[in-house]
């Protein structure tokens, strides 16, 4: 391949290629029908065989079933003299590994954002069978937006499916020495844990800057992985907290049974230690991002973060601890409106089963409406408040611990004595 070739009189690759890998290259090209930057990634010549047309074939066909924002989108699969390519969607960013290595150790709401965007990934891929086998941080980028994409579906499989059969090259190793599971290097089966084991991984070398596994030699390394315990990523890094400490210490865990049991899991763990990253500078925009808008905007719906999701408001098995859970996942995420979302449809399925004067119904309306305090709106919030206020001194009476509790909460959102004196008049008087 040379600079300025035309692929299918459609896309035209660039001076040089972006990469070489043991499959291929990988060539900035330009789509003239839709007149936008691509990648087109092409088959080795050199290697050139049914085998790994077969492959590479694949590994396309499983990266486009993978629909999902944090993998990169398949646009087209064609051949050239030959040699299959695939035109793939443009990603402007940075792999992970080169971001360490220019930055050093990241910032703790920084790992924990883009290690809870790769559990998200993980989470759809568990969904359909598929397991990646070769999550590390050379295979994942982050975009200016502060968006993650996993790349490298190469080595993937799908259970079940014929279609996306294990294929193999002579040779070839299964993964990435240091970050690929043990399992996969004693060639034993693999599943979703395997991923689990590469993400520990990958956010051990984020915390550290460093792998989890080195030596000298790869056969030293592979020693390290097998024989001993599974790394701390605190001993090197004290201000870890004991929380990630503990995530990523478990995800590297000798025996699959040792890690956590999905991808749900791991993301409930991160995504409260996600909240305000600090600045990139030259690697994340600094302004209000496309993007970033969107993904705000979105992240103000309640995520499902178990596969066995609360049901919908109504049905009689809402999993009350369950849901709480996640409501306070979401408040410490900085997800205001959709915990007090999550905490109202609490206080309904509450009051329809224990009746309105259930104390569980008063707690739940209570953090409802003090959610929407750090969303800047607080005449919201005394508004609910007040109401409750009036339905606790109708139940409990004016002395009642949780009335008083409960005034105290309005006299710190109000401002002034004035604001105090009127919720006194109002509570205390049934609202008139």
């Amino acid at each position: 391949m040379v600079g300025g070739t035309s692929l299918k009189g459609r896309y035209v690759v660039g001076r040089y290629p972006l990469a070489h890998n043991g499959m291929g290259e990988v060539w900035p090209a330009r789509d003239t029908l839709l007149d936008r930057a691509v990648i087109v990634k092409l088959v080795n010549a050199a290697m050139l065989d049914a085998e790994l047309v077969r492959r590479f074939r694949r590994e396309a066909l499983l990266t486009a079933r993978l629909d999902h924002p944090a993998v990169p989108a398949v646009y087209d699969l064609g051949e050239h003299d030959g040699r299959p390519y695939v035109v793939l969607q443009k990603i402007n960013g940075v792999a992970l590994s080169d971001l360490v290595a220019e930055q050093g150790p990241l910032p703790i709401p920084w790992v924990a954002s883009i290690g809870a965007q790769v559990s998200s990934v993980l989470i759809a891929a568990a969904q359909i069978g598929l397991v990646h086998r070769d999550i590390k941080p050379s295979n994942v980028m982050l975009d200016h937006s502060g968006a993650v994409k996993v790349l490298d579906f190469g080595l993937a499989v799908m259970h079940d499916d014929e279609r996306y059969s294990r294929i193999t090259l002579t040779g070839q190793s299964l993964g990435t020495v240091g970050y690929m599971a043990p399992e996969q290097i004693l060639g034993e089966a693999t599943d979703h844990r395997t991923d689990l084991y590469g993400l520990g991984g990958t956010l051990f070398d984020l915390l550290t800057g460093r792998a989890p596994f080195d030596g000298i030699t790869t056969t030293t390394t592979l020693r390290h992985q097998m024989d001993e315990p599974p790394p701390r990523p605190g001993h090197l890094r004290p201000e870890i907290p004991a929380a990630l400490d503990d995530l990523v210490h478990t995800l590297l865990a000798r025996r699959p049974q040792d890690r956590p049991s999905s991808a749900t899991e791991v993301y409930a763990a991160l995504a409260p230690l996600a909240h305000n990253p600090p600045p990139i500078p030259g690697v994340v925009t600094d302004r209000t991002d496309a993007v970033q808008a969107y993904a705000a905007i979105i992240g103000r719906v309640p995520p499902t973060i178990r596969a066995d999701a609360p049901p919908l408001p109504g049905q009689a098995n809402l999993d009350v601890e369950q849901t709480a859970k996640q409501a306070e996942l979401l408040h410490a995420a900085g997800e205001y409106r959709a915990a007090a979302r999550q905490w109202r449809r609490l206080a309904e399925h509450q009051a329809r089963h224990r009746g309105e004067e259930d104390p569980s119904v008063f707690d739940f309306r209570r953090r409802a409406a003090l959610a929407h305090v750090p969303l800047g709106e607080r005449d919201r919030a005394l508004r609910q408040l007040h109401v409750l206020l009036q339905d606790r001194v109708r139940v409990d009476g004016p002395e009642h611990p949780a009335v008083l509790d409960l005034l105290h909460q309005i006299e710190r959102l109000s401002t002034g004595q004035s604001g105090l004196r009127e919720s006194r008049r109002r509570g205390l008087n049934g609202g008139h």
